[in-house]
């Protein structure tokens, strides 16, 4: 009688000899030597295109990669290039375009002002009334130019390393007494080194944030500082209604309003919070939100150059809609 099978598997490794090993193992390498020298400098080329993209996209824009003309790669890394230097030229057209309009819309904001001061035909509440258009104006003109800038990938930081909590004494100062009608509490102001810092965005991160305390406040404000490790925190919050949960991230947005039958009068132009998330992005940051024991909004300042922002009723508190 005949019997086949089954054959147990890989049963023909237990039959191979040593030599027949040897000699497999030197086929492999074999093949796979000269496939590893054929790949390798393709292997770096990739990783040169690799770099040169991460690097461009961490905003520096003068980034650049070069290959032989007879890599593979050559006509990849001119196609890259030329992307690069198209989305310049885009940047610098935005540039130049925010610039123009910061000229052109000035200036006659700057002729209908002194028009209406010279105008005798006006009565004085009429005469108010304009300037406060013309000032509300000028103000939307600076906060949309601001953000412009801020929306760039590139922004040059001019950073120095001041006594940060002096100077958060100093303006916090100079803020009550500019609103003394309402309570202005700096609770705690922690001193250390906060390293470096943009003062000219850091002061324009706390003027938003307070003047967003002050717009819904109905009497406190509380401003600290604390410093733990390597964190930092400067925190602003009042005792304004709070904000929906869903709503918590669109606040970031520009001219969002979330109760579109609030005035301008009471909402501003809808960039302050926007601005400080931009400032935040380019200072490396994060920008969120959480409770404040007060009821409404706290925003704070955390890590040597990160902004984070903290906006949440606690429970059973009135939601604030705007």
């Amino acid at each position: 009688m005949l019997s086949v099978g089954p054959v147990p598997y890989l049963y023909f490794l237990h039959e191979m000899r040593l030599l027949d090993l040897a000699l497999m193992a030197f086929i492999a390498i074999s093949l796979a030597f000269p496939v590893f020298i054929w790949m390798r400098p393709h292997w770096q080329e990739m990783l040169r295109i690799e770099t040169a993209a991460q690097r461009f996209g961490d905003g520096h824009l003068t980034e650049r990669i070069h290959f032989d003309s007879m890599s593979s790669f050559a006509r990849l890394g001119v196609a890259f290039n030329q992307m690069a230097d198209n989305i310049n030229a885009l940047i610098a057209s935005k540039k130049q375009l925010i610039d123009g309009i910061a000229h052109e819309l000035r200036t006659p904001l700057v002729r209908l002002r002194y028009r209406l001061e010279m105008s005798e035909n006006l009565t004085e509440a009429e005469s108010q009334a304009l300037n406060r258009d013309i000032g509300q104006l000028e103000a939307l003109i600076e906060e949309l130019l601001t953000y412009a800038r801020l929306d760039r990938p590139q922004n040059e930081l001019k950073l120095t390393t001041p006594n940060f909590p002096a100077w958060i004494r100093d303006h916090v100062e100079d803020i009550q007494t500019v609103n003394p009608q309402r309570e202005i509490a700096l609770t705690d102001v922690v001193a250390g080194n906060y390293g470096a810092l943009d003062m000219r965005l850091m002061e324009r991160v706390l003027d938003n944030l307070v003047n967003n305390a002050l717009r819904y406040s109905n009497q406190r404000i509380q401003i600290s500082l604390t410093l733990q490790a390597s964190r930092a925190t400067l925190r602003v919050e009042d005792d304004g209604p709070g904000i929906a949960p869903d709503e918590r991230e669109r606040v970031f947005e520009p001219f969002v309003r979330l109760d579109p039958s609030r005035d301008r009068a009471t909402g501003g132009c809808g960039l302050g919070l926007a601005i400080v998330h931009s400032i935040a992005q380019a200072m490396a940051g994060e920008v969120h939100c959480e409770a404040s024991s007060l009821g409404g909004p706290v925003f704070a300042l955390a890590g040597r150059s990160i902004i984070s922002c903290r906006i949440l009723p606690p429970p059973d508190t009135p939601l604030r809609k705007s």
